[in-house]
């Protein structure tokens, strides 16, 4: 439920030079109900930016609430698109804000990135103010062309959104594949997946690369990682996955999958929370769970694997003993999956949040849900295959989009790594 907090007049506000045509207006303000501090503001663009000539724009709200005036930077802040048309964004307000006394104002000018919130973007060479949302350019491959550059291999961490509804690539979201499978080449160690349509309550983001040695060393410090050789200058060290890290080592022993990470007031402790840290401690990076891995990883497509049906595309989407030459190699060396995610197969195993429970996943009571089961506390789970697995078919069930082994939760190996998640709540 939504209440309105504002008493709208005409506001309207013209762009700057070269965008004149272009204009802003608020369409309403309203604050959830029972009262917090999630504040939705509706908008409409007229003209607005050009994707497909790189003509990009930025809006920037100006609120005053009970004589208290607070600037919203659409890029920094709620991730405000300025495509032509009308738009929804979410505003965390201070705590305590509540009030019907509201003015709202909007103001849209000339920018070098394209606005919107399809991307987040970390800057790991700060520790405060580093998050900024970017829209998607006129294409995903577009898109993919822009990130899968060096600076977002290491000084930069990018997540792209799943959103709950996905007219791009469909929705809702399926998992699971149970459709002639053998005891050689089920697609987990202890079950198999029966098909399960999701309609996913909240937006999620995840990252479209594992996180890479740079990424882990501006955050952390230090480089766990084993495979570092073979420093070419198409395949990087600094870009490959950071690995020879444990679920313990990410998150902190002890702590239970449905438990939030605990958080810290210096930049201190592990990954997740050091991480955490420097991003204001707002919004909760974790691990995905299982079904949101699976989600992001097939992008709406349905079968055995992630790309389609064909077991000879194995080495186009992912790292294998085939084509690693014995070593993971660079983050996106292998083609892009719907969302524009790489090495979600292959590569490196990655790390999930779940704990490694005996069942079927279709029976999991939603995708944000971690599986949890105390008896099994030492174990968690993790998918996607690795660099030192055989594409063949009849050893190819890590590559199988439903794919889950498991682990040791202290243990750490050089075939495993990870990706960051974070959950729109």
């Amino acid at each position: 439920m939504k209440r309105a907090i504002c008493t709208m007049g005409v506001i309207l506000s013209m762009a700057t030079s070269g965008f004149a045509a272009t204009t802003i207006t608020i369409d309403s303000v309203t604050q959830r109900w029972p009262w917090n501090n999630k504040i939705d503001i509706a908008y409409t663009v007229v003209g607005g930016q050009d994707l497909s000539t790189s003509n990009f724009c930025k809006i920037v709200f100006t609120t005053v609430i009970n004589g208290t005036t607070y600037t919203i930077d659409g890029v920094k802040d709620v991730g405000a698109s300025a495509n032509p048309g009308s738009h929804v964004v979410t505003w965390t307000a201070p705590t305590g804000v509540r009030s019907s006394n509201c003015t709202m104002s909007a103001v849209i000018s000339e920018s070098d990135s394209p606005s919107g919130d399809e991307y987040l973007i970390i800057d790991l060479t700060k520790d405060s103010d580093n998050i900024a949302f970017e829209g998607l350019l006129a294409t995903q491959g577009a898109s993919n062309g822009r990130y899968n550059t060096a600076t977002y291999k290491t000084d930069k961490l990018v997540l792209r959104k799943v959103p709950t509804v996905n007219h791009q690539y469909g929705n809702p979201y399926v998992t699971g594949d149970t459709a002639n499978f053998s005891s050689s080449t089920a697609p987990s160690d202890d079950k198999i997946n029966t098909d399960k349509t999701w309609t996913l309550a909240h937006d999620y983001y995840i990252g479209i690369f594992p996180v890479t040695q740079r990424q882990y060393e501006n955050i952390y410090g230090s480089n766990p990682s084993s495979v570092t050789g073979n420093d070419s200058a198409s395949n990087r060290a600094a870009h490959r996955p950071v690995e020879t890290v444990s679920w313990d080592d990410l998150r902190l022993a002890g702590t239970p999958s449905t438990s939030p990470i605990p958080t810290v007031t210096s930049k201190t402790g592990t990954f997740f929370q050091r991480l955490n840290y420097v991003t204001g401690n707002k919004f909760g990076f974790d691990l995905p769970t299982e079904v949101m891995f699976e989600i992001a990883q097939r992008g709406g497509v349905t079968g055995r694997y992630s790309w389609g049906p064909n077991s000879t595309d194995v080495s186009t989407y992912a790292v294998n003993n085939s084509n690693s030459g014995g070593y993971s190699m660079a983050v996106g060396s292998r083609a892009a999956r719907r969302f524009g995610l790489y090495d979600m197969t292959g590569n490196v195993y990655e790390w999930c949040l779940d704990y490694s429970v005996p069942g079927d996943m279709a029976n999991r009571t939603d995708p944000f849900t971690p599986a949890y089961d105390a008896s099994s506390a030492k174990r968690r789970t993790h998918g996607g295959g690795s660099w030192r697995e055989s594409k063949e078919p009849e050893a190819g069930k890590w590559f199988y989009a439903s794919y889950r082994g498991s682990a040791d939760a202290s243990s750490n190996s050089n075939a495993r790594g990870f990706r960051v998640a974070w959950i729109v709540r």
